[in-house]
Parts: C-alpha cells; sequence; structure tokens
C-alpha cells in the first residue's frame, strides 16, 4: 500500500480540560493523564499540552509533573469560555494572570495559546493583539473550514503571521470531496476509521503542519455516562462513545510521520527555526 507517500512530520498535542460535573466523576482527569504521559514516554514523544488554568489552580503538582517530564505546557484560557463569548478586557486579564501562574508552577516561559473549541474567528480575530501584546509566540485556535461550530473558512490552513506577526499554527484539515474537514483530534480521531485517517495524513498537504489534539475523555472509555448542561443527548452520546481504542489509533497514525528523531513540541520545533517563513494573512484584505 502507498500509505507512507510524503510523509509528515506530527506534533502529539493534548487540551487538559475537565467538563465532567462536580460530583461524582471529580477528578478523572489526572489518573487519565498519567496514562497518556506513560504512553507518551514509552515511545519517546513530547507533547504541546495546553492547560485549563482552573485546572493549573486545583492540580499545580500535575502541571508541574507534565512539565518535569519534558512536555511543553501551554495555555488554553482560564474556563474554556469560547473567544466569541469573551468580554475583551476580562480576556486580557485572566489569560496575563494565568500565563504568569502558568510560569510561575514551571519556571519556564509558556509561548503557546489555544482557543477553547477553535474559536478564533472572524468576529473573534480582535484577541490575536491581546494575545500577542502577552508574550505569546504562537496561536493554535484557528480551523480553516466551515464548522457546525466555529471555523475561520478563508485563513490559510498552512501555518502564517497574522498582522502583529503572532504565529497562528491552524487545526489540521483534509479535502474529501467538496468538503474540507478536521481529521486528527478529538471526535473526528475517534470515529474516522484508522485506513482513512492515514491515507488522509498520507496525501494530505505538505505546506500544513499536522498535530494531533485530544482531551482526557477521549481515552477515558470507563467514564459513566453524563450530560454536559446545555448540551443535546445526540451531543453527550457523540462525546462520551467510541472512547477505547484512541491509543491504538494513535499508535496508527504516529509510524506515518517523518519523525526519525522523536516526536517533539511546538515551542521546541519553534526554537530550531520552523515556520521562520510562513506567508502573512490580513483578513481584513480577505
Amino acid at each position: 500500500m502507498a500509505l507512507a507517500v510524503n510523509k509528515k512530520r506530527l506534533f502529539f498535542t493534548f487540551d487538559l480540560e475537565d467538563h465532567s460535573p462536580e460530583s461524582p466523576h471529580l477528578k478523572r482527569y489526572p489518573a487519565i493523564t498519567d496514562s497518556i504521559l506513560e504512553f507518551l514516554e514509552v515511545r519517546g514523544m513530547e507533547a504541546t499540552v495546553f492547560v485549563l488554568g482552573r485546572l493549573a489552580l486545583d492540580e499545580p503538582s500535575l502541571i508541574r509533573k507534565i512539565s518535569q517530564a519534558g512536555h511543553e505546557i501551554a495555555f488554553h484560557s482560564l474556563a474554556h469560555v469560547h473567544l466569541t463569548r469573551e468580554n475583551p478586557s476580562r480576556f486580557q486579564r485572566e489569560t496575563a494572570d494565568c500565563k504568569r501562574h502558568l510560569e510561575d508552577i514551571t519556571g519556564r516561559p509558556v509561548v503557546g495559546y489555544r482557543a477553547p473549541a477553535f474559536s478564533l474567528t472572524r468576529e473573534s480575530r480582535w484577541a490575536v493583539d491581546i494575545i500577542g501584546e502577552l508574550g505569546f509566540v504562537y496561536s493554535s485556535s484557528l480551523l480553516p473550514a466551515k464548522n457546525p461550530i466555529y471555523g475561520f473558512p478563508n485563513a490559510p490552513a498552512q501555518p502564517f503571521r497574522w498582522p502583529n506577526g503572532l504565529l497562528e499554527i491552524p487545526a489540521p484539515v483534509a479535502r474529501v470531496g467538496p468538503v474540507v474537514t478536521p481529521f486528527l483530534g478529538g471526535i473526528y480521531l475517534r470515529y474516522l476509521p484508522l485506513f482513512l485517517i492515514r491515507r488522509l495524513l498520507a496525501h494530505g498537504d505538505l505546506n500544513q503542519c499536522y498535530w494531533t489534539y485530544c482531551h482526557a475523555h477521549d481515552f477515558d472509555f470507563r467514564e459513566p455516562f453524563y450530560r454536559i448542561e446545555g448540551t443535546s443527548l445526540a451531543t453527550n452520546l457523540l462525546l462520551w462513545l467510541n472512547r477505547k481504542n484512541t491509543f491504538k489509533k494513535l499508535d496508527g497514525i504516529f509510524p506515518y510521520s517523518d519523525t526519525p528523531s522523536g516526536v517533539c513540541s511546538f515551542a521546541k520545533w519553534i526554537e530550531r527555526g520552523a515556520f521562520a517563513e510562513v506567508p502573512n494573512f490580513c483578513p481584513d484584505r480577505v
């Protein structure tokens, strides 16, 4: 099979967040995170972990443990409020405070930011200037496709720079006929068959940056079913089912990456000079 053509460099990213109700499922994520850290250690992989601020406040020792294991700690908002629902002044204050707190925990600069649910859109792009002003080097917050939740379909699919110089590493997408869709994370990773994910990756655009994105619940197949407030039964079933083979899916994907020396974090790859020459993107001109 010609699946290994056009091998891509792959990155492993993980959003450390928790949407479970206060009881009885509180704090299932630390044990799941330990399983993920073990998975990464055995394979010699470094991850970029986007941490929710309130989890860092609750579990600083877990954040420190992740950092000491050699993984990059990046920021994923204080409480998973989507950018489209944010107040700019509050966003600036909370982001600055949380960035400082994460740096105090790890003793390392926090250079990466990811918006909840890829909610960096044309309407919420005011956040780009704030993210840059606060000292972040890159954002990984944008889905360059139409999507039922959020999307920025006119944005480049490859890494680019905003007018203020902030590097954007968009969510990886694939074209299936007329449809442009995510495929390497969350429910897409869990529900798409492995052979299709491999094929989409093998024949994808070489200019894109490919990375997986997972959450603790994507691996937690023993978690009892519950409904997230304000969401439909169908949505909750979609989130709950098909979790058992997530580790196997990842094991089936990373051998198709061009990473002979191991998978590294976004921050380390940027330090090596990657993304130095990427296009600029001005949304006002599109």
